[in-house]
């Protein structure tokens, strides 16, 4: 993924230079260490949150208009250390598991705090988009159907990063997907589209959290029946020997 992905405002691009790579670890202390309190700030004295998993993984950016890093997510490919998911929790559901080079895990998904600008908003900002019965602040249930104005206020962000994730695996030939996380990520996920199945127990990995895992054929089978819009931005751009036959 060589070039930049735009939606609305904000451009996506893989991260590729150290300077990129240093904004990204900058981001996540200040999102994971000083304001939420996930890791120790006194752990990175350089101020930079990274771990024994980011030279294994490709970076993404989200940019702003002034090409400031304000988003971030990575997915980490597989190595000699495995994923952080296996090593968290018992993963015990997971039937149609391939080999582990087909498979990534996607984490430190983080989003700058002038993003972020509801005083309800937590780490990822997507209490607006779900009901309070999943974490959110949202009076309405949820509903499989969007009207115009919900079209309008998904969340840019993370969806642009989670599409240059998807054009990346498409690249590489990897079908599947790691994740653990907190439930308000995983329901906002679900309403736009990308369905995951639990595979584990919850644990305790930086609060609760729960270990999920989907393949990418799950996910556009299921947006080309409920999200077809959606389908359709996730394929914008990719080379055709990519998209999938549905």
């Amino acid at each position: 993924m060589s070039e930049y992905l735009t939606y609305g405002k904000f451009k996506f691009c893989e991260a590729i230079t150290e300077e990129q790579r240093r904004e990204i670890y900058r981001l996540r202390y200040e999102v994971y260490a000083l304001e939420f309190g996930f890791e120790n700030p006194y752990d990175f004295p350089d101020k930079l949150e990274k771990d024994p998993y980011d030279p294994h993984s490709v970076h993404f950016i989200a940019l702003n208009e002034d090409n400031d890093i304000i988003g971030t997510v990575r997915m980490i490919l597989n190595s000699e250390k495995g994923f952080p998911v296996e090593q968290a929790s018992e993963i015990n559901d997971f039937d149609d598991k391939p080999s582990p080079e087909m498979i990534t895990e996607v984490s430190r998904l983080a989003v700058s705090k002038k993003l972020r600008r509801r005083p309800e908003d937590g780490m990822h900002g997507v209490e607006s988009y779900i009901p309070k019965s999943q974490g959110g602040v949202s009076d309405i249930p949820r509903k499989e159907d969007e009207s115009f104005k919900e079209k309008r206020q998904r969340p840019a962000i993370i969806l642009g990063l989670y599409r240059a994730v998807y054009h990346k695996c498409k690249e590489l030939g990897i079908t599947h997907m790691y994740m653990i996380t907190e439930d308000k990520l995983f329901h906002a996920l679900y309403k736009f589209g990308f369905v995951f199945r639990q595979v584990g127990n919850p644990v305790e990995y930086h609060g609760k959290r729960t270990p999920y895992a989907t393949s990418w054929k799950e996910i556009e089978v299921h947006m080309d029946k409920k999200h077809p819009d959606l389908l359709e931005f996730l394929l914008f751009k990719l080379d055709n020997k990519y998209h999938p036959k549905l």
